[in-house]
């Protein structure tokens, strides 16, 4: 399940509470305002790989400046490069940096051309 997916269920489960009438007025405001953080959020990433996706310069500066990356698929930069999230286009599921590591150690035929294992060594080794 992606983030979007997983946005939109929580906002349905928060409706389907309104619907019975079981809520706490604070909570559901504060839940509905963080929602909507996360919608203008996922509005910027789409318009910078909009923008992206029609000049290569500009995804090659936001990968400069930290803040989007081709290989990456979620990337707050709040935490350890180990623990970020990539697709991995061998097991087709999401899987940290560092097993993404580990999995192209052993399984070198596999991995010998992925883009997502070259970014993945450079940044951990």
């Amino acid at each position: 399940m992606n983030q979007i997916t997983a946005m939109f269920k929580e906002s349905n489960s928060r409706m389907k509470k309104i619907m019975k009438g079981d809520f706490v007025i604070e909570k559901l405001a504060s839940a509905q305002r963080e929602f909507e953080g996360q919608i203008k959020l996922v509005n910027a990433v789409v318009s910078a790989f909009a923008v992206a996706s029609k000049n290569k310069r500009t995804l090659a500066n936001l990968d400069k400046m930290n803040i989007m990356d081709g290989t990456t698929a979620i990337d707050l930069g709040l935490g350890d490069k180990e623990l970020d999230m990539v697709k991995c286009p061998y097991n087709d599921r999401l899987i940290t940096r560092a097993e993404c590591l580990d999995y192209s150690g052993s399984h070198h035929d596999n991995c010998s051309g992925c883009e997502t294992g070259t970014t993945t060594k450079e940044m951990l080794l």
